[in-house]
């Protein structure tokens, strides 16, 4: 039997490990088994309540009432099909379950297509927190269940056009107000060939800066053949290269990035990259990884 740890079953849910949590602390959806370490482990069992706690939440339903459904179910078969209250009159809600304070607020602004007020709350998150735990505990629940409401209903794919918009701008924003980090050596961040989502290198841009690392942000769609020359032309430190999906191409001319000057690195991010090898790059785990790893290449540590 297949056991999963808390963030094995965020990842297959699309929420974050600290919801799931939440999920058990709050309404008594923990996990049932341990591993040989003691620590605790969700069975198959415990993943389908969850994913149908989770489905009926991104569907309206209160969490509460979700989990009181399924609590005391013992096998898979019996999860009952939990009731969808649909959204009202005043537009679509948009369910981020067991998100904090500022990530709800956000999922509002959001729903209700105020894109200053979503702007606004990013940015506010972004000077409070940092950019990568507004990203992980703010940013990405939102954006998450923005998509997963898509995916449930057909609708709403204004409200995730509008929330990466209001999310881009202000991680610009952010960054443009921080001290400007030295010219010299700076890393590249950049979309494969195919790519056309690159909110996660905007996050990095941010981040970066907070660590007084300088960046270009080259956007989407950039051809490899012009990233290695955009390596060589700024004697780059490394390079990230973002995959949502995967692509040849970008994997076929990483190593003419890797060739672009002797001490250049190149990284690869996102989930495109899990079906493709990455040959000459490094893959961190995550964004937060990534930044890492780029900072003390960068400081030639």
């Amino acid at each position: 039997m297949e056991l999963l740890s808390v963030g094995e079953v965020a990842a297959r849910l699309g929420v974050s490990p600290s919801a799931v949590r939440v999920w058990g602390t709050r309404y008594g959806l923990v996990a049932s088994a341990r591993s040989e370490g003691g620590h605790r482990r969700y069975t198959p069992e415990d993943l389908a309540l969850l994913q149908a706690v989770h489905e009926a939440v991104l569907s309206g339903t209160d969490p509460a009432a979700a989990a009181a459904a399924v609590r005391g179910i013992e096998t898979a078969d019996d999860v009952p099909a939990l009731p969808r209250r649909r959204a009202g009159a005043g537009g679509t809600g948009l369910a981020v379950p067991g998100a904090g304070r500022e990530a709800r607020g956000l999922a509002r602004a959001a729903a209700r297509l105020d894109e200053m007020r979503a702007e606004d709350a990013v940015l506010a998150a972004l000077r409070e927190r940092g950019t990568l735990d507004a990203w992980d505990d703010v940013v990405r629940p939102v954006l998450i269940a923005a998509g997963a409401h898509w995916a449930a209903t057909g609708s709403g794919i204004e409200i995730e056009h509008l929330l990466t918009q209001a999310v881009t701008t202000a991680l610009i924003r952010h960054a443009a107000a921080l001290p400007e980090p030295p010219p010299e050596r700076p890393v590249l961040l950049a979309g494969g060939p195919q790519e056309e989502h690159v909110l996660p290198l905007y996050a990095a841009r941010a981040a970066l800066a907070e660590h007084g690392v300088p960046s270009r942000l080259l956007g989407p769609r950039t051809p490899m053949a012009a990233l290695a020359t955009a390596a060589r032309r700024t004697r780059s430190a490394a390079v990230l290269v973002w995959l949502s999906r995967p692509d040849e191409a970008a994997a076929d001319g990483l190593a003419e990035v890797a060739a672009a000057h002797r001490r250049v690195r190149v990284l690869v991010g996102g989930p495109g990259w899990g079906d493709v090898a990455p040959g000459p790059a490094t893959a961190p785990a995550d964004l937060a990884e990534a930044v890492t790893v780029l900072d003390r290449h960068w400081r030639g540590r």
